[in-house]
Order: C-alpha cells, then structure tokens, then sequence
C-alpha cells in the first residue's frame, strides 16, 4: 500500500477518483477487496487502462501491485477480443393464437434481429405459440414442432431459411446462442440363454446461432448417465476410429492406431451395461464451443534440428531432418477430459499455409505443410503433426522459421441435462 500511496503522493490518477480508488484496492490486505476491485477495473475496460499503465511504468510501483496491474490489463484486452466474437442474443417473448405463420415469423424476425426466409412454407397456415424469455432456436423448435411439412435451419450467414420438409423433434437444451440435442440412439439387445445384455450408442449434437463464429469443432463431454433401474453406466467414447459390432453373445471392437474423426460437432457415446429391465436413461453433460480469439505469429530465431515451445494450452515442437529439409511441426497436450476435442481444434489454429523458412541472407523459402495424423504419441501425451519438404539454397544457414497460430481462444461452457429420456 505505502508505493501506491506514494504515487498518489504526486498526483498519479488525479484525473479519476473511481479508478484511483479501484487501483488502491489491488493493494488492499482483504483478499475479497483485491478480486473486487479486479473485477471493476475490467468492467471499466479502457479506461482504466492509462492509470493502470502509469502503475507499470512507474519506478515507485510495488513489484506486487504490478502484477496485479498487468493481470487486469492482460483480462481487460481479453474482454476486448471476446466482445468481437461472442455476444448474447435478445430471448424472445412472444404469445399468438391462431396468427399466421408469416405475421409470427416477421415478429420473431423483428425482435430477434435476424432475416427468415419463409419463401417455401405455408405462410397462411394458422399457428399459437406461448414463448416467454426463450431463446430464437427454442422458438423456431416450437413453431415447427411434429410438422410435417415445416422445418427450419441456420444459414452460415446468420440468417434463417424455412423448409418444407419433415421438423426432427430431437431432445434439445438451449443455453444462449446454443443447442445441444440427442441426434440418435441405437440399442441392441442379446440374449445368448445365459443372461440378457443391452447395449447402447447416443449421438449427441451441439449447434449454435450462426451470427457467431465459434470453431466448428465442439468438445462434448459426457460426465453421467444412470438407467431409470438406478444402474450407473459406464461411459465409453464412440470414437470414428472405433467399429462395434454385435451379435447374440458377441461383441467385437476394431481400433487402429490413430483417430479419425466423427462429425465436428457430434459425438457418439456407448453404455453396455444397461439394466435389461431399463425403460429410460439419464445423461448429464458439457458442451464447450472454443472462438479463436488472436492469431499471431510464433517464430523460431535460429533453430536448432529439434525445437519446442509452450504457447497457451499447446507445446509446439519443431525438427527438420534430410536434404531437402523434411520439417515436421507437431502440437501437443497432456490428455484430459477438458481436452476432448483440443486435437481436432488444431486443423484451425494452425494456418498450414503461412509455413515460411527465412535464411542468413533474408530470403523466404515457404513450404506448405499438410497434416499427418494425429493421436498418441505416448500415454501421457496427446499431439497432431504436420509435415511438408522446402527446397532452399543449400549452405546458408536459417535465420528464422515463422508461421501462424492462434494461442488464445474464448471458450464458453453449455451444461445439459437430459431426464427420462425413453429407450428404443
């Protein structure tokens, strides 16, 4: 406290009391009064920043109250990013008896702040809807619910487009901007005169309003599921790479090395110890939709044969063997359920495109490079590998090796619960 009571001293942040005395409290003893006045000077955002940067630049800051200095700039700067890739839609209230399809769908329009094409539908059609602080996908699921001749679907534009096709009434939660619904289950049953078994595939869904931009990979986990007999089920992922196959008595599993890839955002999960007597399952889960937020250029001055570097959640390893260079870039982590679906994100963080080998004389050699596979290299560790050949001058020695990569990523998390849900 006496360094910043210093600076006051000589009329640092006089142009602000509300910051001078927010900023003060990063020094406060009461740990409640810090994370207070942490968050307050993030809500300010920029301008809290000049007084904060007064504080880093200054001599007669405290090396403590620096850190915290710089911990509120560097969360105000990543606010700043996230407002320009996420933001929350206005839920709609709406309640209509027996209007027409076309008067509903311009009001929804209207207050959601979206375009709907209504051009292949029956726009005369009579339709109720009782909608109170839903979300635009919970009231479009509504307007279409059991029709026959009546969907609808998000454009990659941000629009809407309805069609005249059959309305899929998948189980769904809505959180925000997003849905996650139950694609399909299968269940199979055996019986092989010894004792009964029941086997069980879900896909689960995740999708999001198209005016925002996330990766299209979602990592979707599931954490719980228990048969309406009270049994537990173990949870096994249903991975692309992964084929099951069953009969009565029998079950086969065929794996290979490396994974493949199911649908971006869907994943398929396999329960085989349902209760033979099980009439419905309970699931509970997370979706965690990942928004690139800075690409920047990471470079390697001068490197050796073999390089690594930790960039955010990532390590980055760089090699080069033969002549013509053979480069390998390879990322990787340490496997987690928070990580599920970290390895299929890396075909959009990394431009493969922007590979660039710069020599002694400052002339640039690009080499595309293309992925490899991506899997476990061993146990603990999980990575995805790029490879690609550059022709350069031979004798000169590299000066740099760039690229681009995105390091930093907003990720917002949608809880879902389904309950009783019935077994086919």
């Amino acid at each position: 406290m006496r360094s910043l009571l210093m600076l006051l001293a000589v009329g640092f942040f006089a142009q602000d009391a509300p910051v001078r005395d927010l900023i003060q409290n990063l020094e406060d003893d009461r740990a409640d009064a810090r994370e207070k006045a942490q968050k307050d000077l993030v809500a300010l955002g920029d301008a809290a920043v000049p007084a904060l940067r007064e504080i880093l630049e200054s001599t007669r800051s405290s090396g403590e109250l620096k850190l915290r200095a710089a911990a509120v700039l560097k969360e105000i700067d990543l606010s700043a990013k996230a407002a320009k890739v996420y933001r929350e839609f206005k839920r709609l209230s709406i309640t209509a008896t027996d209007r027409t399809l076309r008067e509903v769908l311009d009001e929804v329009a209207r207050r959601a702040e979206v375009k709907i094409d209504p051009a292949t539908v029956d726009g005369a059609a009579k339709v109720s809807i009782d909608a109170k602080d839903d979300t635009l996908f919970e009231v479009l699921d509504q307007l279409c619910r059991d029709q026959a001749e009546r969907t609808w679907e998000a454009l990659e534009d941000g629009s809407i487009r309805m069609s005249r096709d059959r309305h899929v009434n998948a189980l769904a939660v809505y959180g925000g901007p997003f849905r996650v619904r139950i694609q399909s289950m299968n269940t199979q049953r055996n019986n092989d005169f010894k004792a009964r078994t029941v086997v069980m595939t879900v896909s689960i869904q995740a999708d999001w309003d198209k005016r925002l931009k996330p990766s299209k990979i979602v990592e979707i986990d599931l954490t719980r599921a228990v048969d309406d007999q009270g049994t537990a089920l173990d949870i096994k992922t249903f991975d692309g790479n992964m084929v099951f196959r069953g009969g009565p008595g029998v079950q086969l599993r065929v794996g290979v090395g490396m994974a493949m890839d199911a649908l971006d955002n869907t994943r398929s999960f396999m329960f085989s110890n349902v209760n033979p007597a099980a009439a419905a399952i309970e699931l509970e889960g997370t979706a965690r939709y990942t928004f690139p937020l800075d690409q920047r250029e990471i470079k390697f001055e001068k490197p050796g044969a073999t390089e690594t570097r930790d960039v955010g959640d990532t390590t980055i390893r760089l090699n080069r063997t033969g002549n013509p260079e053979n480069w390998t870039l390879s990322f990787h982590r340490a496997p987690s359920a928070a990580a599920t679906g970290w390895g299929r994100t890396i075909a959009q963080r990394f431009d493969p495109d922007s590979f660039v080998v710069v020599d002694q004389d400052g002339t640039e050699f690009p080499g595309v490079l293309r992925s490899q596979n991506r899997g476990r290299q061993v146990s603990e560790e999980m990575g995805v590998w790029f490879q690609g050949f550059v022709q350069r001058t031979p004798g000169k020695t590299i000066k740099e090796v760039r690229f681009r990569f995105v390091d930093q990523t907003l990720v917002k998390s949608v809880p879902f619960k389904f309950t009783a849900v019935p077994l086919p």
